[in-house]
């Protein structure tokens, strides 16, 4: 019986390498962000920043919920303002979170998005979200690889918005947020904010 479970495990170690190694080397799809591997089972909810209403109800769905990965107090200081509302997607291995706020002396809200792949899909999603075949035209990809195992970075041009992809020990991490953000102007302050995002799911499990 041992000896099956052994060889069990070896196989789907190396499938995932399989994978990995299948959409390795080439650029990434431009995306505007990537794409649930499945249909959320459980709904979105919205959470107002302040309000009595929390996530302890959704959380223990998720390897890590947002108030942990992305910390309201956290993005204030990186963004500048108090956030106004919080909308979480809560899965089994997928955290999605859309912090929405209001820039100041402005009127229309922009969102500072961050998603974590850390179930058995994760490899197949990566894949899914980097595949060449896919890139938008006239977008510029610069990869991360000198701060990540793999990574890339582009502006999209609808928006002005800028998209983050970043692969690190199995767990993959997707941003988005307004490329003028001052915090996150320069690859190195997003690769130290995505050595942040990683060390948090890393302690997490």
């Amino acid at each position: 019986m041992r000896r099956g479970f052994a060889l069990l495990s070896v196989l789907l170690t190396a499938f995932g390498l399989i994978l990995l190694g299948a959409c390795g080397g080439g650029q990434p799809a431009a995306q505007t962000g990537p794409t649930p591997a499945a249909v959320p089972s459980e709904p979105t909810t919205a959470v107002t920043v302040g309000s009595a209403t929390d996530q302890s109800a959704t959380s223990a769905a998720l390897a890590i919920p947002c108030a942990e990965l992305v910390p309201a107090d956290e993005l204030q200081r990186m963004i500048g303002v108090t956030p106004d509302s919080l909308m979480d997607t809560v899965m089994s291995g997928w955290t999605a979170c859309n912090w929405f706020y209001t820039p100041p002396g402005a009127s229309q809200q922009e969102a500072f998005t961050v998603q974590a792949y850390t179930g058995e899909e994760t490899l197949v999603k990566w894949c899914m979200d980097t595949n060449p075949a896919n890139r938008l035209a006239g977008v510029t990809v610069s990869s991360l690889s000198d701060y990540v195992q793999e990574g890339y970075t582009w502006v999209i041009p609808e928006g002005k918005l800028r998209a983050v992809q970043a692969l690190q020990d199995g767990r993959y991490i997707f941003l988005r947020f307004p490329a003028d953000t001052p915090t996150l102007s320069s690859e190195s302050q997003i690769a130290d904010y995505l050595t942040v995002l990683f060390r948090r799911l890393q302690e997490k499990g």
